[in-house]
């Protein structure tokens, strides 16, 4: 909280060179952006970092296959690239995972599909992962024991990037602050500043004390994603929306790693779908649904209708029927697409590429784009803000942080089993450590020893109780909900939405924001009301 004052004394006191606007992966790619370019900068957050789409994504770093389909090479050649930058800048956070691609119907299927992966390929793909290839029905059935025999005529193995995309965002955010940037959650905008014609800066309420600030900026970039365009201080009105932005929803949900037998992820085609299994150590995340929509990005919640959907989907491909009883949690979030003029219809086919608008009053406005290409777009945005004469970017050659050589990390993964080993902790749960924090593992675990939490949360899980103590101190965490729902996801991964751990982590974690017993009841009670509010099976 001492940190948080700071900052908040410098967003009172300073003129930045640039002022973003939310908290998602496009807004803290956008403040590192420009910390790395040796600006002042700064970025204000209503929630908490991620605590929208970029938190309720498919965990995928990937070119996009089917966008070769639409004929959009040049994106899946831009998004192939970032990710093999993104495993070299953050492998402890995006790892290449194995998926098959399993080929039903005619034998005529089998080389359309041959065509498309070897496009894919040369558009980069083989450069991470090696080139794909092809398994026949056997080998297809050992990699993925459940799917249906019946017209499978075998498989393509090939890779793609898999991260924990609220806790990569949150990476991102911190390596900001670390070369200087300032990072505000629960930072409400609340008015745009004018000098004149021009935007010069906002005025941001404290949404934990009242207070407000007037935050003055040369540039100030709007990356609400969703949100821009809607009510609020960035407002442009409905007809702006209708040809800018086609908010498109998505849902995926979750099922236990053990309840589908297999080795590799998968990607399973329908006529107009695609599902992705996207493999978790304790769990499978499937997803995910494309679907036009039209509420308020904060009200979104996935659908029975939705639910079904991707059900249908994976047993018609699969031997093993699902129902919701198998479901460990559902979430949805809200795509941010770019559309060219008013757009009907399905937004299947709508460009995943962004867009950067510049307003006539100096606002600028970053929309659509890709997780994967993330970085792209924070330079974009920023260049268009800044103008000529802007100086260079060095995101490209950054890394994030915890980032560490991979045998580094393993080594780490090593010394951490044998020490968590001597506390009566499962060395197992270095793995998990090195997974959400890499080389800063180290740390936590000198935190766990200091602060005597070096002890599991759950006899069922890999997390420590330090970790509670690290994400106050160290990662923005305000709240249970930060906790268990984006520093971990344990929210989501256990069905009862982690009751049973609450308790305990708003116990530690009230200690260290100064919560009274009555304080850790009331937030206690509302976490649990919001989690099963947004992650229960419909």
């Amino acid at each position: 909280m001492e940190r948080r004052a700071r900052d908040w004394d410098r967003l009172r006191g300073e003129t930045f060179d640039v002022l973003v606007v939310g908290g998602g992966i496009t807004g803290v790619g956008c403040v590192l952006d420009a910390a790395s370019r040796g600006l002042n900068a700064a970025l204000v957050e209503q929630e908490d970092i991620a605590s929208g789409t970029s938190s309720r994504s498919s965990g995928l770093i990937h070119g996009g296959l089917r966008y070769l389909e639409q004929f959009r090479f040049g994106l899946v050649r831009e998004a192939l690239a970032e990710r093999g930058r993104l495993l070299r800048l953050a492998p402890h956070l995006v790892r290449l995972a194995p998926f098959l691609f399993p080929v039903f119907g005619t034998p005529l299927h089998r080389p359309f599909y041959a065509t498309g992966l070897t496009l894919y390929d040369m558009l980069g793909a083989s450069g991470d992962g090696g080139p794909h290839r092809f398994v026949g029905v056997e080998q297809a059935l050992e990699l993925a024991p459940a799917l249906r025999r019946e017209r499978l005529r075998g498989g393509f193995l090939y890779h793609d990037g898999v991260e924990d995309d609220a806790r990569f965002a949150l990476a991102v955010a911190r390596t900001a602050r670390s070369i200087g940037g300032v990072v505000l959650t629960r930072a409400e905008t609340v008015e745009v500043l004018r000098k004149g014609e021009r935007v010069s800066g906002v005025r941001v309420r404290d949404r934990l004390s009242g207070d407000e600030a007037a935050v003055t900026a040369i540039a100030v970039i709007d990356a609400t994603g969703p949100w821009s365009g809607e009510e609020g201080p960035f407002a442009t009105g409905s007809s702006v929306r209708r040809s800018k932005i086609r908010p498109s929803r998505g849902t995926h949900v979750l099922v236990s790693r053990s309840r589908i037998p297999g080795s590799t992820g998968l990607t399973l085609r329908l006529p107009g779908r695609v599902a992705f299994l996207v493999p978790w150590p304790s769990h499978w995340l499937i997803g995910t649904t494309d679907r036009p929509y039209e509420g308020r990005p904060e009200d979104i919640r996935p659908t029975a209708e939705e639910v079904d959907e991707i059900l249908e989907t994976v047993n018609r491909r699969l031997t093993l029927d699902l129902t919701r009883a198998d479901l460990l949690g559902a979430y949805a979030g809200v795509r941010p697409l770019v559309a060219e003029g008013s757009v009907r219809g399905s937004t299947v086919k709508v460009s995943r590429e962004h867009r950067v608008r510049v307003d006539a009053d100096g606002l600028t406005r970053i929309q659509g784009g890709k997780y994967t290409t993330y970085r792209l777009m924070a330079r974009d945005a920023v260049d268009a803000a800044l103008g000529a004469g802007a100086p260079p970017s060095a995101t490209d050659s950054l890394p994030i942080a915890g980032a560490a050589e991979p045998d580094r990390l393993a080594r780490i993964a090593d010394n951490l089993s044998r020490r968590l080993e001597s506390h009566d902790v499962p060395a197992s749960a270095a793995a998990g450590l090195v997974a959400r924090h890499g080389a800063e593992a180290t740390d936590v675990v000198d935190l766990g020893q200091h602060t005597d939490l070096l002890r599991l949360l759950a006899p069922d899980s890999d997390h420590l109780e330090a970790e509670i103590v690290w994400a106050a101190r160290h990662e923005l965490a305000l709240s249970i909900d930060d906790f268990l729902v984006r520093r971990t996801r344990l929210g989501l991964e256990r069905p009862d939405r982690a009751e049973d751990l609450a308790p305990r982590v708003a116990e530690v974690l009230g200690g260290e924001l100064g919560w009274d017993v009555g304080r850790q009841v009331d937030e206690l009670e509302a976490y649990l009301a919001s989690a099963h509010r947004q992650f229960d099976v419909p």
